[in-house]
């Protein structure tokens, strides 16, 4: 496997995560754990494009461990984001997900821009972002107008939202019900974080809910029949931040893990009672909106709320956090941010 290990190296550049993961800087110039699907095809696309055969597990783990230890004596490490970044508390940076293309927010005003020192984590299954354009109206009128709702829960999504684009962003869960439910869920959520299966069923334990989280910004589900205890707690923990453990194919790595909180939003056919945080908005309607100027009046609505939540006499939604829950440790098979 030597020869394939050599291709790999030519190819990547290894660093460590702040939580000491072993990453690779594809040629696509995104950033993977070395430990992770989209790693697995990338050394099986090089392998057949080199005509390398890889002859087993065993050949795989050699190749693996190589680079697992190149990241480790690289002395590289940097934080790898999932679609948002914080390098300072005045600028966010939102990854487009196409080329090398983010949009970089400030407290006055967002741009887009191809200078960035970050690489982002790009999971097969996420989808590019449109590039934002300056907007007709604010964020609250576009809502109000696609679901035809009043200002008030059209506010309510708005702010929301807004949380939502922070990368340790804890918004309160958000229950949609009404007719459009499912719709308006999957609506809401490509605003921000798009992917081929709009919502996902609500999982069966954390295990499952953590493997979404790795990979996925947000996480849009839809309920149907009643809502367990243990869903419920599930639910609530990973909004406010729930510890994952990352299986690797190396097993002779100690255990490693990783926190990831994620916002919420769960589609239902009543209003049930998730958090005592939660928001709830009754959606009958979901029409078509001009995505592109519905993300620029969300990245003009959130240059506004960072502005006021530098103000230390004014509490925002910018700026409220909820309290830290309790922790479950889950296990999975992909590592994440």
């Amino acid at each position: 496997m030597q020869p394939l290990l050599n291709l790999a190296a030519e190819r990547i550049q290894p660093f460590l995560s702040l939580d000491n993961q072993s990453h690779a800087i594809l040629p696509s110039g995104a950033a993977t754990p070395i430990y992770s699907e989209d790693f697995f095809v990338f050394l099986n696309q090089l392998a057949d494009n080199n005509q390398t055969e890889i002859a087993n597990t065993s050949s795989l783990n050699f190749v693996l461990r190589k680079l697992d230890a190149q990241a480790h004596s690289s002395g590289r490490v940097q934080p790898v984001p999932l679609r948002t970044f914080q390098p300072d508390p005045q600028t966010l940076l939102l990854d487009l997900h196409d080329n090398f293309d983010a949009v970089e927010l400030t407290r006055k005003s967002w741009k887009i821009t191809s200078n960035l020192d970050t690489q982002f984590l790009r999971p097969s299954l996420n989808l590019p972002l449109p590039a934002p354009e300056q907007p007709l109206n604010d964020l609250p009128t576009y809502l109000a107008a696609m679901f035809q709702i009043a200002t008030g829960p059209a506010r309510q999504l708005a702010d929301w939202l807004t949380v939502a684009l922070l990368p340790d962003g804890r918004p309160p869960i958000l229950l949609i019900t009404g007719e459009a439910r499912d719709e308006a869920a999957a609506k809401l959520r490509k605003i921000i974080d798009p992917i081929p299966q709009p919502l996902f069923p609500l999982p069966h334990n954390a295990n499952q809910m953590g493997q979404l989280a790795l990979t996925n910004r947000i996480l849009a589900f839809a309920l149907y029949g009643n809502l367990t205890e243990c869903k419920q707690r599930t639910l609530n923990t990973l909004s406010k931040g729930m510890t994952v453990k990352l299986k690797e194919v190396n097993k002779r790595h100690a255990a490693r893990f990783t926190k990831v909180a994620r916002p919420i939003i769960v589609a239902a056919e009543t209003n049930v009672q998730i958090s005592r945080h939660q928001i709830t908005v009754e959606i009958n309607y979901a029409g078509q909106g001009d995505h592109p100027q519905i993300l620029g009046a969300l990245l003009n609505h959130a240059a506004q709320t960072l502005n006021r939540a530098h103000q230390p006499a004014i509490e925002t939604a910018w700026n409220t956090r909820l309290p830290s829950s309790p922790v479950a440790t889950i296990q999975s098979d992909t590592p994440g941010p």
